[in-house]
């Protein structure tokens, strides 16, 4: 059994007597060498260099902080007879004192230059030079300056990405998505307070996982790739980033739910609890998509460049609807991972926190996987919510298969909220 078979020994004989029968026998196996294959395959093709070939042009985008005059050039620019034409695109946010962007010749002799002052700017042109040559494309500012900017140039016209109705489908979907699991918690008198806490409990511990990542997650990486083969490297870092996540996210609950009254509570407030765990992820998941790209609606001059073209990616129906599901079947996985929790706080069994704990790091070394392998083309992308709609699966039906059991195991009786 893969999840099984990742516990110690005496935990995993403690659980083998007690898992459902479809996560037994040939079920299971091939459920992991399904997932393993697939991790081998995109493990081969991420290295594949010619899936992207490189574009022409160049873009930056930072913020300027600078107390006094001064000027930076990044990009040199070589144009042949046939290509004289040089697509710019400037666009930022001016907080204090003015920036321009500038393109000269090698002599030094302006060939176009765009004046940005406090507030929001966007300029989006095509210089046609004079001749051939070599030519620079930078800033330059006159004196104190503090200011957001994006600069991309290319040759011929720099395109910028026009946003449909259709780009809101992912945000709007994934808040949909928690309003149907809170609605669910409601219609059902679940319990208001343990769905709170749920919520509470997400929020807490993934801050403490973002604190610890932030300044950790560099060094580790570097350690690991200063001592391990290239191969191997990026596996391990892979299985830290997921190992984080059943450190903060299930450790820590479990630390919460196993030494105070909270986990010793009926099946509703236990359901509860994981549904708030999940929900306000996916809410917070939804509002931050739809304030991307509102803002890049009413006010694209803030966005960069590499922003825009990400965001237009949601245009495809697609894009959209995959974090849709993602969501859904991310849910599922923490209603489960908080029920293992408190079905182990009933029956006074350890062995079904690491059952969560092992899942969930699982869970989230694909997701890390993810990361590293790049989700912009649709043929990434589902391949990737394909492994999480399994997970996803495994929860919903683990959430089935806890229910008799937790109701015999569960004291009666509600002790909090």
């Amino acid at each position: 059994m893969l999840l099984v078979s990742m516990l110690p020994n005496a935990l995993a004989h403690e659980l083998s007597g007690n898992v459902p029968t479809w996560l037994k026998g040939k079920n299971m196996k091939r459920l992991g060498l399904f997932i393993i294959s697939v991790m081998l395959v995109f493990t081969l093709t991420a290295c594949d260099p010619a899936e992207k070939p490189p574009a022409e042009g160049a873009s930056v985008n930072g913020t300027l902080d600078k107390g006094e005059a001064g000027e930076r050039w990044w990009f040199t620019i070589e144009t042949k007879d046939q290509d004289k034409a040089v697509g710019i695109d400037f666009r930022g946010t001016v907080i204090r004192g003015n920036v321009r962007a500038q393109l000269h010749d090698a002599e030094g002799r302006v060939m176009w230059t765009q004046e940005a002052d406090p507030g929001p700017f966007a300029a989006n042109t095509v210089v046609n030079l004079p001749q051939h040559g070599i030519y620079e494309l930078g800033l330059a500012w006159d004196g104190a300056v503090l200011a957001q900017y994006s600069l991309k140039w290319q040759p011929g016209e720099v395109k910028i990405a026009a946003l449909s109705p259709l780009a809101l489908l992912g945000g709007a979907g994934m808040v949909l998505v928690a309003a149907a699991f809170i609605a669910y918690a409601a219609w059902n008198k679940l319990g208001w307070g343990y769905l709170g806490l749920g919520a509470l409990a997400w929020v807490v511990t993934v801050a403490l996982k973002f604190a610890w990542a932030i300044p950790t997650n560099t060094p580790v990486s570097n350690a690991l790739s200063g001592s391990l083969p290239e191969w191997l490297t990026g596996p391990i870092f892979w299985l830290y980033l997921g190992a984080l996540t059943g450190v903060f996210e299930v450790a820590l609950t479990w630390l919460l739910l196993r030494y105070t009254r909270l986990g010793r509570t009926t099946w509703a407030r236990a359901l509860a609890f994981g549904i708030g765990f999940g929900a306000v992820e996916a809410l917070l998941l939804g509002l931050l998509s739809l304030g991307s790209v509102l803002t890049a609606v009413l006010a694209p001059a803030v966005i960069p460049y590499e922003g825009l073209a990400a965001l237009a990616r949601l245009n495809n129906p697609l894009f959209g609807l995959a974090p849709v599901i993602e969501r859904i079947a991310v849910v599922f996985a923490h209603i489960f991972s908080n029920l293992l929790l408190f079905y182990g706080v009933q029956k006074k069994q350890p062995g079904w926190f690491w059952l969560a704990f092992a899942y969930k790091t699982v869970l989230d070394t694909f997701a890390a996987f993810a990361q590293f392998w790049g989700v912009d083309t649709v043929g990434r992308i589902w391949p990737i919510e394909a492994i999480l709609i399994v997970f996803g699966v495994i929860g919903w039906q683990g959430i089935l298969w806890l229910q008799p059991r937790y109701h015999r195991a569960a004291l009666g009786r509600d002790e909090c909220f």
